[in-house]
């Protein structure tokens, strides 16, 4: 397998160009509007995207959201991941893996987060566990418009930069999901 060079670029959410957020949103509507969850679901905007690119095109890419949420009822910093996607045509490559493990430490350093967060399938569970990912048995609790308060059906998985397997019984993610 041919090394594609990627150049990563970080960029608040809000400051992306509106072709750029449609691209993401085209890109992530085409992977997951097929679930009805994603489909009925409210999402919190990110906070920031990360892109990998080749070239100047997009080619892989993820959204942060940042935010504190309550584990058992304690205040968490946490960076939560959304739409880890990788474009058609550079599938196949290992680019989302490489994003990831290349970006992840700045969610501690930069972003001053304590744990990192992800809504998942279950199909998805195995690919994030080599990239050091958890998945928890973690009560989610998130917000919905007009709603009570929800229960995430699916799993959640945290990444600690230590390593730890620590896990709360209840994870109250403070507002919508990502």
């Amino acid at each position: 397998m041919t090394s594609v060079r990627l150049e990563t670029q970080v960029s608040p959410f809000a400051d992306l160009p509106d072709a750029r957020r449609a691209e993401l949103a085209a890109a992530a509507a085409q992977a997951f509007d097929r679930f009805e969850i994603v489909r009925r679901t409210a999402w919190a905007t990110p906070d920031w995207s990360v892109l990998g690119l080749h070239g100047g095109r997009l080619a892989v890419f993820y959204n942060a959201i940042v935010r504190t949420v309550r584990f058992d009822g304690r205040d968490v910093r946490v960076a939560g991941l959304n739409n880890l996607i990788t474009l058609p045509g550079w599938t196949g490559r290992g680019l989302a893996s490489r994003l990831l493990r290349e970006t992840t430490p700045a969610w501690f350093d930069r972003w001053d987060a304590r744990v990192g967060l992800l809504l998942c399938a279950d199909a998805l569970v195995p690919f994030y566990e080599r990239l050091c990912w958890r998945a928890v048995a973690s009560e989610v609790r998130y917000a919905q418009p007009g709603q009570p308060l929800q229960r995430w059906p699916a799993r959640c998985m945290l990444l600690h930069p230590s390593g730890a397997q620590a896990a709360p019984d209840v994870i109250d993610l403070g507002g919508l999901p990502w």
